[in-house]
């Protein structure tokens, strides 16, 4: 006779395992799609890597810290270049978890790093699959956990742009086989039905297959009637606030990320689209530039002017003479997945050239700079480009009065009447302790890395009839992407008095390779970006990023070192002895600082190696006590019940320590032959005596308490018997 608490067969084990992982992956599948999370393999492979351990049954004390350097090891790949074994990033990484844990317990979530929300997910996953080894091998039971992900998932496709079709029809048939493999175990744990020979039950389990497949795939082509009932979504939009049904409210529906045209209305959620645009092969880093838009309409950014004229082999001036711009050049492939008729740069272009017919055409105002052929669009496949790059002095832009031209005035200092006043009224709040443009401007770019603002691509507002586009952004919601950012310092500058315009183009693109001095760069949709320019007499126009996650590309100095002028000057000889000895004093320092480093670094490895050799210690006393602590445990779990149910629970404890501690029973062996084998092994005659009265109760099939209070004394001295 074979009982339920045998160990499952492994070939059964693995369907389980294998169709449990399956299950758990449709969660894991939308989050490409319904969020920015990157990487989202890692994620897969981690949690493919969490059941595999869970399948094997390692021993608490190996499977833990495999896992625990699994998951730190996963973390490092994600967020960490070099090597592994670098404890700089370790140190980092345990300062991070440390400053978070602080931001958890005062409630400041918005302040959680990605490093540690992506650390609290990996300890998520290593949970569900904990649970979901309970539930399968255990318990037997899924159909809750399969209940809950197709609730999860359909939920997902109603209100998401993910598209469940197929993940519909894969959890059912996932779920069906799971439910039917568990059903075959429990009727043969419950029956003491055996297999000959341990061979899979394979005559069980083809016709659930057979019945499965068929019923699936006659749903899938079997005709299927219209909706009976009014979709509930943009009730429950317009319920919410998130939508009137009509296109406004909050919600504006759901597009891919790129570079569109029509910005007239800005706001709603997107979704991330990795489709190459081109790749560049450039000198140094920067953003790339398509067109600025000078009219805010409170819905969104318009140009003043539509009117194109020649390319004058130049474009707009964007930097005044007083700025030091450095002349470069690059090559751009286009991917041709966009049909993009225009010129994408990453400066003040000079020369443009392209081995195809085209006349460039350009919008004065935008800067855009068009591609034709006799009147009708371009689009070029590849061309080069001449340019200047600039490098601002902060010394320049604070000495820059605030003398504007009454042109770039007009232009760009236009705000919509129908602004709210708080606007305003924020900008001078902001700027209280500054007194120039340029502070001015930084302490407004600064003030989105805090303050509650989250940079979010789903859960992003559109603003209704009577509401504003950035004073939503900026008092209602504070969740958004760079459109939001860049329109509210723009607004937020124009309230100051500071001209300023909104930027469009694309972030400098992911790195492929190098040759020579020159990096090769691809530029994807997901790169689409806006940014803020502000106006500065004398200098010209000059870059900033507020987006939060972001990072301003131009290239900032204190101010300019004519060096021609230095090195005409004779040094004073006292002067040059007094600069010697400052630097004297000054590599003593950095000896100094460099020697605290190091002993800080040093000491810092030897603190890793001790702690790591305290737990490895602690480990192996974990793991030579764990089966005394199983036992006790085990004991004082049934020292006190005196009911029925409590023999038959009891006994099938005690078969399971007895395997533990390495008195194991035979695949055909019957309990009374295995009592036998325990009781030679333990010197004792109470296991025959107590698989007699278990098996007793088991064959009338109804419980007796007295049994248990009589047996429990001789199941207790099996266990006391036991030795480690």
């Amino acid at each position: 006779m074979q009982q339920g608490n045998e160990k499952t067969d492994w070939l059964y084990s693995l369907l389980l395992y294998a169709l449990g992982f399956l299950l758990f992956w449709e969660w894991l599948r939308p989050l490409s799609i319904i969020s920015d999370t990157g990487q989202t393999e890692i994620f897969i492979l981690f949690t493919a890597f969490l059941f595999l351990l869970s399948y094997f049954q390692l021993p608490f004390w190996l499977s833990f810290p495999i896992k625990v350097v699994s998951l730190v090891y996963a973390i490092h790949a994600m967020f960490f270049p070099g090597s592994f074994f670098d404890f700089l990033w370790f140190e980092y990484f345990l300062s991070d978890v440390a400053q978070n844990i602080g931001f958890l317990f005062d409630g400041s979530f918005d302040e959680l790093s990605n490093v540690f929300r992506t650390f609290l997910f990996f300890i998520l996953l290593w949970l569900i699959s904990y649970l979901m080894q309970y539930w399968l091998i255990q318990t037997r039971r899924i159909f809750l956990f399969l209940l809950v992900t197709v609730i999860y998932i359909t939920v997902i496709d109603t209100f998401t742009v993910y598209n469940a079709d197929n993940a519909i029809i894969r959890i059912v048939v996932i779920g069906f086989i799971l439910l039917g493999l568990l059903q075959i175990l429990r009727i043969q744990e419950q029956e003491g039905v055996t297999f000959s020979k341990g061979r899979f039950p394979v005559y069980w389990l083809m016709p659930l297959i057979v019945i499965i497949a068929f019923s699936s795939l006659f749903g899938y082509i079997a005709p299927k009637a219209e909706p009976q009932w009014a979709d509930p979504v943009p009730f429950l939009k317009k319920t919410t606030g998130t939508g009137d049904g009509n296109g406004e409210g909050k919600g504006n529906g759901v597009s891919k990320i790129g570079y569109g045209e029509d910005d007239s209305r800005l706001g709603g959620p997107f979704v991330m689209d990795d489709t190459p645009v081109f790749t560049a092969e450039i000198k140094d880093r920067g953003y790339w530039r398509v067109e600025t838009k000078d009219v805010y309409t409170g819905k969104g950014w318009e140009a003043s002017r539509s009117d194109r004229v020649p390319f004058g082999g130049s474009t707009e001036t964007l930097y005044e003479e007083s700025v030091e711009v450095e002349s470069s050049d690059t090559t751009l492939n286009m991917s041709g997945n966009e049909d993009f008729s225009f010129i994408i740069h990453p400066g003040q272009v000079n020369d443009i050239e392209s081995e195809a017919e085209v006349q460039y055409v350009e919008n004065p105002l935008t800067g855009k700079v068009f591609t034709e052929n006799q009147g009708e669009p371009l689009v070029l496949d590849q061309y080069s480009l001449d340019y200047e790059s600039p490098t601002f002095s902060e010394e320049l832009l604070r000495d820059a009065q605030a003398n504007y031209p009454t042109e770039i005035e007009e232009l760009y200092l236009q705000l919509p009447d129908t602004l709210p006043d708080r606007v305003g009224a924020l900008a001078e709040e902001i700027t209280a302790d500054d007194t120039n443009p340029y502070d001015q401007a930084r302490a407004i770019e600064s003030y989105f890395v805090g303050n509650g603002f989250v940079y979010e691509t789903n859960d992003v507002a559109v603003p209704g009839e009577n509401e504003d586009y950035v004073d939503q952004f900026l008092f209602e919601t504070k969740f958004g992407y760079c459109d939001n950012f860049s329109s509210s310092m723009t607004v937020l500058l124009r309230s100051l008095g500071i001209p300023a315009r909104w930027v469009k183009g694309f972030t400098e693109g992911e790195y492929i390779s190098t040759s020579g001095d020159y990096r090769e760069y691809e530029v994807t949709n997901n790169n689409a970006h806006s940014w803020v320019e502000a106006y500065f007499p004398g200098i010209g126009w000059v870059p900033f990023e507020p987006t939060r996650g972001f990072s301003n590309q131009a290239e900032f100095v204190n101010d300019y070192v004519d060096d021609e002028t230095a090195n005409a000057e004779t040094p004073d000889p006292v002067q040059e002895e007094e600069n010697q000895a400052q630097q004297q004093d000054q590599a003593t320092e950095n000896q100094a600082t460099s020697n605290t480093s190091s002993f800080s670094l040093e000491w810092t490895k030897w603190h890793s190696i001790g702690l790591i050799v305290i737990l490895l210690v602690l480990a192996y006393v974990a793991y030579k006590n764990y089966r005394k602590w199983l036992r006790r445990i085990v004991l004082s779990r049934y020292k006190r019940r005196d009911d029925g149910k409590a023999l038959s629970e009891a006994y099938f404890r005690l078969l399971w320590l007895l395997d533990l501690h390495g008195i194991k029973r035979g695949t055909n062996q019957t309990l009374r032959e295995y009592a036998v084998q325990v009781d030679q092994k333990l010197g004792s005659q109470d296991m025959k005596e107590l698989t007699r009265r278990y098996e007793e109760n088991y064959y009338r099939g109804k419980t007796n308490d007295a049994s248990w209070v009589e047996m429990k004394e001789l199941w207790e001295n099996l266990i006391k018997k036991m030795k480690s």
